[in-house]
C-alpha cells in the first residue's frame, strides 16, 4: 500500500499545474457537495487539490476558518491556500476534535475508506459533521469494459461500493448516515482525449496490476473499436458514479 500511495502522490503532484484545465466535471461535483454542506466555523478540506473546494467553502462560509490538506506537495503549493498542509488523509496531522466540518471532494477514492473514516472521526469535535463526495464502482465503466477486450490488466482502478463506505463510517462511530448516488456523464470527442484528460488530472490507472508499456497498434485498434460501441450523438461518454456521504459524530 505504501508504494501505491507514493505513486498516487506523484501522479497528482505532476498534475498540479494542468489539473484545472480539464477539471470542469470535478468542479461541478464540488459545487454539488457544497450544496449539501451546512455552515461551520472550523472546516477541513481533506484532499484539497488545487484549492477550488477550499475557495468555495470560504466564499459560502465567510466567517469560517478553512484548513486545506493534500498528500501531494505540488498541489498544496499550487492551491494558493495559506492554511494548506501537506499530509495523509489516513493519518491527519491535526489534533483530536479540531474541526466542526470534515469536507472532502473526490479524494476518498484514493484511500482506504475505513482509515479515512476513523481519522475524520478523530479530528471532528462532538456534534461535528462529515460531507464527502467520492467515486463508486460504476465510474469509468465504459473505459473498463473497453480495456477488458484487450487484456486482463487493471487499467482502471476499482472503486469501493457505497455499502463499503457505509460500513466504514458506521465502524468509525458516525451516526445519522445518509448516502446518495448520482451517475454523471461527460462526453468527449475520442478515446485519445479521454485518456489524455485522465492523465492530466493525475487519475490514470495506478497500482501493482497496471500494464507496463504502451499498447501495440492492434491492441489500440481493438480498444478504440470497443469504446466506440458506446458513442452517441453527444460523443463518447465517460461515466462517473458519484457517492455523496453525509454523517455526524455523536
Amino acid at each position: 500500500m505504501r508504494a501505491e500511495k507514493q505513486l498516487i502522490r506523484a501522479a497528482f503532484g505532476a498534475a498540479a499545474t494542468r489539473y484545472d484545465a480539464v477539471a470542469e466535471l470535478q468542479r461541478s461535483i464540488a459545487r454539488d457537495l457544497l450544496s449539501r454542506t451546512p455552515a461551520a466555523r472550523r472546516i477541513l478540506d481533506a484532499g484539497c487539490g488545487t484549492g477550488f473546494g477550499a475557495r468555495l467553502l470560504r466564499s459560502a462560509h465567510a466567517e469560517a476558518n478553512v484548513f486545506a490538506l493534500d498528500a501531494a506537495q505540488p498541489m498544496c503549493a499550487h492551491s494558493g491556500e495559506a492554511l494548506a498542509t501537506c499530509g495523509d488523509i489516513e493519518a491527519l496531522p491535526f489534533a483530536n476534535a479540531s474541526f466542526d466540518l470534515y469536507w472532502s471532494s473526490l479524494a476518498w477514492q484514493w484511500t482506504t475508506p475505513l482509515l479515512a473514516a476513523h481519522e475524520a472521526a478523530r479530528v471532528l469535535a462532538p456534534g461535528g459533521v462529515l460531507r464527502v463526495a467520492t467515486l463508486g464502482p460504476d465510474s469509468l465503466r465504459e473505459l473498463r469494459e473497453a480495456f477488458a477486450s484487450v487484456d486482463s490488466h487493471a487499467h482502471v482502478r476499482d472503486f469501493d461500493s457505497f455499502e463499503h463506505h457505509a460500513n466504514a463510517l458506521n465502524t468509525a462511530g458516525f451516526s445519522a448516515l445518509y448516502i446518495e448516488r448520482v451517475v454523471i456523464q461527460a462526453f468527449l470527442p475520442d478515446l485519445r482525449t479521454i485518456l489524455r484528460d485522465l492523465r492530466q488530472l493525475g487519475a490514470h490507472a495506478l497500482g501493482s496490476a497496471r500494464r507496463r508499456g504502451m499498447l501495440g497498434r492492434q491492441a489500440w485498434q481493438r480498444l478504440e473499436t470497443a469504446y466506440e460501441a458506446h458513442r452517441n450523438p453527444a460523443g463518447l461518454p465517460v461515466s462517473y458514479d458519484v457517492i455523496y456521504l453525509a454523517a455526524s459524530k455523536a
